[in-house]
């Protein structure tokens, strides 16, 4: 293994912590309105439940991908600007996509713009990625 790519994935476990405060929070928001609304499993129909059920598991589909292009570019790049920048972006974007969608079902500014931030990063680090390891090759 050439020692030059051996860098611990420091920033990425600083996101990863903070996206994982941010799931709790989301659990702890479902768990909140099921019991409001004394629905046990699944959303009872009630719209706050499933925006709330919604919001978590958009997080749940997004964050693991995410997490793991981001450690793989720091892994290979080393902690640098661009794994701040994704992460920071990637992280106000899920924030935002989960206030929006726990405001309203419908479009809203925050779930555009968390959707936004959501996206770009993503492409952003699959992009980087690519043209890491394809220079390394």
């Amino acid at each position: 293994m050439d020692m030059a790519l051996v860098h611990m994935p420091l920033y990425t476990g600083l996101f990863t912590a903070a996206l994982i405060t941010l799931q709790i929070i989301l659990m702890g928001l479902v768990v909140a309105r099921r019991g409001s609304n004394d629905v046990l499993i699944g959303t009872g129909g009630v719209d706050a439940v499933e925006k709330s059920v919604r919001a978590h598991g958009n997080l749940t589909e997004n964050a693991p991908i995410f997490l793991i292009g981001l450690a793989l570019v720091e892994l290979i790049a080393g902690g640098n600007l661009w794994v701040l920048v994704l992460g920071c972006a990637f992280l106000f974007g899920r924030v935002m996509h989960a206030i929006g969608l726990n405001l309203s079902s419908g479009v809203t500014i925050w779930r555009l713009i968390g959707t936004l931030a959501t996206m770009i990063p993503m492409l952003g680090a699959a992009g980087y990625l690519a043209y890491l390891v394809l220079t390394k090759m």
